[in-house]
C-alpha cells in the first residue's frame, strides 16, 4: 500500500509540475497580451483571419455550386434550343418547298391569264385578272423570301449550337437567350463580388500577420501543442525508462549474465595484499633501491634523490597516459633517509591509501584513482565481452600484477572490504578497484525510490570471494556548466568503456 501511495504521490507531483508549467506559460501569454497592445491586436487579427478564411471557403463552395447549377441549366437550355431549332429547320424547309410549289402554280396561272384575249376582256370589263395573278405571284415571292430568311436564321443558330469551341454560356449569349438563367447569374455575380472583398481582406490580414508580432503569435499557435508534448516527454520519459529498466531490463540481465573472475588460473598461494589506513596526507619511506613513481603535483616534501619521468611504463604508453601516470616524479631510495609526502593538490576531501601486494595475479584499479606506484608491478589489461559489459558499460580492466605497492586516492575516505565469501553489492560510482581473485557480477539496485529519483544508479557491482575490494565514500562532483557536463559525460563514458 505504501508503494502504491508513493507511486501515486510521484505521479501527482509530475502532473502538478506539468500543470504549473502550462498555467505559467498561459499566464505569461495573457500578461504579454495585456502589456503589449500590438500582440493583442495581432491575436485579434489572427482570429479575424481565421474567420475570413472560413467565410471565403464557404463563398467559394457556394459559388462553385451555383456555377455547376448555372452550367447544368445552360446545357439543358442548349439541348432544348437544339431540339427546337432542328424542328424549326425541318418545318421551314417543308414550308419553303411547299411555297415554291405554290409559286410555280401561281406563275402557271399568271401565264394562262396574261394573254391578248384576256387583256382585251380586262380592258372592256372592270377588274383585271392578269394583274390579280401578278399580285398573287409577287405576294408568294415575298412569303418565300420570308420563309427562306427564317430558315437561314435557324440554320445559323444551329451552326452556333453545334460549334464545339463555344461553351454553353457563349452559345446562349450569341443567340441572345438565357432569360431563364438571369436570376442564377445575378446570384453568381453577387457571390463573386463578395468573394473578391473577402480575398482583399484576407490578403490585408495576412500581410499584418507577416509582421514580427504576428509571426510570434503564429509561431505560438502552431507550436504550443508540440511544446506541451515535449514537456510531457521531458517530465515522464526518464521516469518511464527508469521503470522499464528496473522491472524489465535488469531482471533479465541479472539472470542471464555470467560473472567474471579475472585471475582465474593465475592465482598464487603466496599472494597477499596489505592496506594502510586512509589519510589525507600520506608519508612514504623508501628503503635502498625502492622506487616511487608518483604524479608530480602530489609530491610534497622530499628527502632523497628525485628525477622526472615521462611515462610510468613506456611499453604501455596509452594506458599510462590515460591513467594520469605521465610527467611523473621518480624518487629512488638510497642508503640514507629517503622519504616523500603525498597529498592531493586541489581536493580537500581526498584520502590516500597504500596497497602493498606480493606475487599477486593482479589488482584491478581504475587508473584515475592511482596516484603513485612503488616498485615495478606489471601493468596489464583484461578484455571481457558479454551482457555484463553491456550492463556495466566496461569491456577492459586495468590490472597491476606481481609485487609492488599502489598509492590510491578516493573522495571522503578509502575503504578496503573483504566479502568473506558472501555476495557484497556496491554502487559502481563508488568502486575504485578490486582484487582480481574476486568473482564480479552485476545486480539490480534494491532501493527503487532513490533510483527513480536519480539518487542511486541502477546497476550495482556484486563481489563474491575472499579478497578485498576498494571503494570511496563519495564520488566527486562533476563540472557545473551544462556544456562541460555533457562533454564530461561523453568522455567519461568512453573512458569507463576502456577501463579508465
Amino acid at each position: 500500500m505504501r508503494l502504491v501511495s508513493a507511486f501515486l504521490g510521484f505521479a501527482l507531483r509530475k502532473l502538478g509540475l506539468l500543470g504549473a508549467l502550462v498555467v505559467s506559460l498561459f499566464l505569461g501569454y495573457l500578461l504579454v497580451q495585456v502589456l503589449v497592445p500590438t500582440v493583442r491586436e495581432a491575436v485579434a487579427d489572427r482570429d479575424r483571419l481565421e474567420q475570413v478564411s472560413e467565410e471565403r471557403a464557404a463563398l467559394e463552395d457556394n459559388l462553385e455550386r451555383l456555377r455547376r447549377t448555372a452550367e447544368a441549366g445552360r446545357r439543358e437550355a442548349v439541348a432544348s434550343l437544339e431540339t427546337r431549332i432542328d424542328a424549326e429547320i425541318a418545318e421551314g424547309r417543308r414550308a419553303v418547298a411547299a411555297k415554291k410549289a405554290d409559286i410555280d402554280r401561281l406563275r402557271d396561272d399568271q401565264q394562262d391569264l396574261c394573254n391578248f384575249k384576256q387583256e382585251v376582256i380586262d380592258f372592256l370589263t372592270p377588274g383585271s385578272k392578269c394583274k390579280a395573278a401578278e399580285a398573287a405571284v409577287e405576294k408568294a415571292d415575298q412569303a418565300l423570301d420570308t420563309l427562306e430568311g427564317t430558315l437561314g436564321q435557324a440554320e445559323d443558330d444551329a451552326a452556333i449550337l453545334a460549334d464545339p469551341e463555344l461553351s454553353p454560356k457563349q452559345k446562349l449569349d450569341r443567340l441572345g437567350v438565357g432569360g431563364e438563367q438571369s436570376s442564377v447569374e445575378r446570384e453568381i455575380d453577387n457571390g463573386e463580388a463578395e468573394l473578391a472583398q473577402r480575398k482583399a481582406e484576407q490578403e490585408s490580414l495576412e500581410q499584418g500577420q507577416s509582421s514580427g508580432v504576428g509571426w510570434v503569435v503564429n509561431q505560438w499557435a502552431q507550436s504550443w501543442k508540440w511544446l506541451v508534448a515535449i514537456a510531457l516527454l521531458v517530465l515522464f520519459l526518464p521516469a518511464a525508462l527508469r521503470i522499464f529498466s528496473y522491472f524489465v531490463l535488469m531482471p533479465v540481465v541479472s539472470r542471464v549474465h555470467t560473472p567474471i573472475r579475472l585471475a582465474a588460473g593465475s592465482e598464487s598461494a603466496t599472494a597477499e595484499v596489505r592496506t594502510s589506513a586512509a589519510q589525507r596526507t600520506l608519508p612514504i619511506e623508501l628503503s635502498a633501491g625502492e622506487v616511487l613513481s608518483a604524479r608530480s603535483e602530489y609530491v610534497r616534501p622530499v628527502q632523497g634523490k628525485i628525477r622526472s619521468r615521462i611515462l610510468y611504463d613506456p611499453s604501455a604508453p596509452f594506458i599510462s597516459f590515460a591513467a594520469g601516470l605521465y610527467f611523473l616524479s621518480r624518487i629512488t631510495g638510497d642508503d640514507g633517509v629517503t622519504s616523500a609526502t603525498l597529498a592531493s593538490p586541489d581536493a580537500p576531501d581526498a584520502y590516500l591509501m597504500r596497497l602493498d601486494f606480493q606475487d599477486h595475479p593482479g589488482l584491478v584499479m581504475h587508473p584515475k584513482h592511482v596516484v603513485g606506484v612503488i616498485g615495478t608491478p606489471d601493468l596489464q589489461t583484461r578484455w571481457r565481452w558479454g551482457i555484463q559489459s553491456f550492463a556495466t558499460w566496461q569491456v577492459r580492466y586495468v590490472m597491476f600484477a606481481g609485487t609492488g605497492s599502489l598509492i590510491v586516492q578516493g573522495v571522503g575516505d578509502v575503504v578496503a572490504t573483504d566479502p568473506r565469501g558472501r555476495a557484497t553489492r556496491m554502487e559502481q560510482n563508488l568502486v575504485m578497484g578490486f582484487d582480481s581473485r574476486l568473482t564480479v557480477g552485476v545486480n539490480r539496485t534494491e532501493v527503487f525510490w532513490p533510483y527513480l529519483r536519480g539518487k542511486t544508479p541502477l546497476v550495482d557491482d556484486e563481489f563474491t570471494g575472499h579478497a578485498p575490494l576498494f571503494w570511496q565514500k563519495s564520488s566527486a562532483d562533476g563540472p557545473r556548466n551544462p556544456i562541460a557536463r555533457s562533454f564530461d559525460a561523453i568522455f567519461s563514458g568512453f573512458g569507463k568503456l576502456l577501463g579508465f
